[in-house]
């Protein structure tokens, strides 16, 4: 195995994840004003294990990350997370950003910031009215990496 960037190990990767996926619920708390000092729920997910590889090393991923809060947003409240998630995912190493438009019309938003291995963050927001619980979800997953141990064994 060749040279391996130190985030690309599991730890390290979560590490990271984890810092970002804090720091951006916080930067939209205090950028969107209805999120201002709420409680919000924490789930920090929970690790797979990949099947052995050739070499019998498994990688391991975790899903299941997330942030939620029943909130009441608004359709300006929701274009401005927009705004904050793509210029802060944008410079992270998830800077591949979509914003999925097909559901907007049912107060429904949906946001993607991901990368080329497979690390993902997803917000989705539901604003109140007669076909949605109002509410602001963000999950994250971390894709199959080796652990620390596992390549400085090879």
């Amino acid at each position: 195995m060749s040279h391996i960037d130190k985030l690309d190990t599991f730890e390290v990767a979560c590490k990271h994840f984890l810092g970002d996926f804090s720091n951006f619920k916080n930067l939209i708390s205090t950028q969107v004003q209805s999120l201002g000092g709420l409680d919000w729920s924490f789930d920090k997910g929970s690790t797979k294990v990949c099947s052995a590889d050739e070499k019998g090393l498994k990688k391991r991923c975790k899903v299941g990350v997330a942030y939620r809060l029943q909130v009441e947003l608004s359709q300006v409240d929701a274009e401005t997370i927009w705004t904050e998630f793509s210029r802060f995912w944008g410079a992270t190493t998830l800077n591949q950003l979509e914003r999925v438009y097909s559901n907007e019309e049912l107060g429904r938003y949906r946001f993607i910031a991901n990368n080329s291995i497979g690390d993902e963050i997803t917000c989705d927001i539901y604003l109140p009215n007669e076909w949605n619980i109002p509410q602001l979800n963000m999950l994250g997953c971390i894709s199959a990496r080796y652990r620390k141990a596992d390549i400085q064994e090879v």
